[in-house]
């Protein structure tokens, strides 16, 4: 009876270990870089993920993991970029996006729902 619940528990543990082995190789296989932004107050924190082509999604933290809130309307860039944030209250910020030559400049207000 003992070696059963042993086998049990090894099995879960394996199973467990795989899965946060492949939620590891997946985040490295999909997101080339990633920031994370707090709130003033501290309330909410946001996570702007880039993909291999630097189009930016964004995640809300949660106390389970993140939700997405936001993901880029147009095609990705050529070259690495990067979104600026701006706080504009607890639950709204402006993202950023300041072209070198001022031809692709670009600003998205986005809303933190509930």
């Amino acid at each position: 009876m003992k070696i059963k619940w042993i086998k049990y528990i090894a099995g879960l543990a394996a199973l467990l270990l795989v899965i946060c082995l492949f939620q590891s190789c997946c985040d490295t296989l999909f997101v080339a870089s990633r920031d994370v932004y707090t709130s003033p107050q501290g309330t909410n924190t946001i996570i702007i993920e880039y993909d291999h082509v630097c189009r930016p999604y964004v995640y809300q933290k949660t106390w389970y993991g993140k939700r997405e809130i936001w993901i880029y309307p147009r095609s990705g860039f050529m070259e690495t970029v990067s979104f600026g944030v701006e706080w504009l209250s607890e639950d709204k910020f402006r993202m950023i996006y300041d072209d070198k030559d001022d031809e692709l400049d670009e600003e998205y207000f986005i809303t933190i729902p509930e």
